[in-house]
């Protein structure tokens, strides 16, 4: 096995199935050949697939023994073959996934490359299914330069993709906190904080706990989790709120409904952290006074991965997240989640998966940049991309510059 990356955000290539779009993005040369295909009388046939059909592919295809190649097709996907002269010179297979159709193979003779073939049966393609279901053809992506080089002239919309973990990996959390941001040298005291948050929560009565755990011990009820509507808290009753899904802070959590003293923390609760206390109050003041920045800020995330998804027409289940003001997740659902889900867990890619319902919730914290975003979704697309599942035979001549 020689050596495969894969492992860095590529771009992928679509097409949409829209003639008109499509030719006036396509290059000129593209055109000149898709003509010269015309004028030589090139003949497109779609055909069943059987082992006759898939022997003519493989005779014309970069190598005939790829243990990749398909016995034969279903009903549910396409094969064509183009023919000059009752001559097959081209063959294409185009396999249905989700809202596109995936370019599995696509091949040309020396004398159908010499009429630009695979071009042409490409344009023959997107004038085929105009009227389908689909909503594109998935080219591809290729780390090869001389066929992505080819893949490229029928780019006409992109999206991230990526197949394997660096070597050095991109941890990405599901919560805001970030070394990189962390500080400690506060120009603010701790009271400054308490002040603050009583005046954006306007509530006077409430108290640090070191941990949701330690916090659930006064709460028991899950119901009263208030993070989500945060500064907005409940106002009969107790509710807690935990601080370090909000901001850049590893932890501490605020019980609302109720003031304990440090005696009554520690005699009757155990954990009283002083400390933890002071540094938690003195780091959240900043972001207290940038919450509406966080908020929006989260939003956009959410309406990133919302257009990022929106490309396979996936679209978010927003009754995981009703009435959040503060948007934690982006949840989804796809028939390949759990392939997705064991993806991201090697790609250090913190996530919520509900095995049930094939629900995946994807973190949008205020501290994700749009890069990471990408990446997030470039390895879903790595996992729809059927590739993925193939088994590795590149073959490579020596380098030609």
């Amino acid at each position: 096995m020689g050596y495969i990356g894969k492992d860095v955000v590529h771009d992928g290539c679509g097409l949409p199935l829209k003639p008109k779009e499509v030719w006036e993005n396509i290059p000129y040369s593209v055109q000149k050949g898709i003509h010269k295909a015309e004028r030589n009388g090139v003949v497109v046939k779609q055909v069943s697939g059987t082992p006759e059909d898939i022997a003519i592919l493989r005779s014309i295809w970069y190598d005939p023994e790829d243990p990749n190649m398909p016995t034969a097709i279903r009903d549910t996907e396409f094969m064509f073959i183009a023919y000059e002269n009752d001559v097959p010179i081209g063959a294409t297979i185009l396999l249905p996934v989700g809202n596109h159709l995936f370019l599995n193979n696509l091949a040309g003779s020396r004398h159908g490359k010499e009429l630009h073939i695979q071009d042409y049966l490409l344009w023959y393609c997107v004038n085929h299914f105009e009227t389908s279901q689909f909503k594109y053809i998935d080219v591809g992506v290729s780390y090869r330069p001389s066929l992505y080089n080819f893949f490229i002239k029928w780019r006409v919309v992109s999206y991230p993709i990526l197949f394997y973990p660096p070597e050095i990996p991109l941890t990405i959390n599901d919560y805001p906190f970030v070394p990189e941001l962390y500080h400690r040298n506060f120009t603010h005291s701790s009271a400054d904080g308490i002040d603050l948050l009583a005046k954006i929560t306007s509530s006077e009565e409430f108290t640090f706990f070191p941990s949701e755990e330690w916090a659930n011990k006064l709460v028991p009820d899950k119901a009263d989790d208030y993070t989500s509507q945060f500064p907005f808290i409940k106002e009969d009753g107790l509710c807690y709120v935990n601080l370090y899904q909000i901001f850049n802070i590893q932890f501490g959590t605020i019980v609302f409904g109720k003031k304990l003293t440090d005696s009554e923390m520690w005699n009757g609760y155990g954990c009283l952290d002083v400390f933890k206390r002071e540094f938690s109050y003195k780091a959240i003041y900043d972001e207290l006074l940038d919450l509406d920045k966080i908020i929006n800020k989260r939003k956009e995330n959410y309406e990133y991965l919302t257009s990022l998804f929106a490309f396979e027409d996936i679209y978010p289940q927003k009754e995981y997240s009703t009435k959040e003001n503060i948007p934690f997740y982006y949840y989804f659902f796809h028939e390949r989640n759990a392939k997705f889900s064991e993806m991201l867990g090697k790609f250090n890619i913190k996530h919520k998966f509900d095995k049930t319902n094939n629900i995946i919730a994807l973190p949008v914290h205020q501290n994700l940049t749009e890069g990471q975003l990408d990446y997030i979704y470039g390895v879903f697309r790595g996992v729809l991309n059927l590739c993925s599942e193939w088994e590795h035979t590149d073959i490579y001549d020596k380098y030609k510059i």
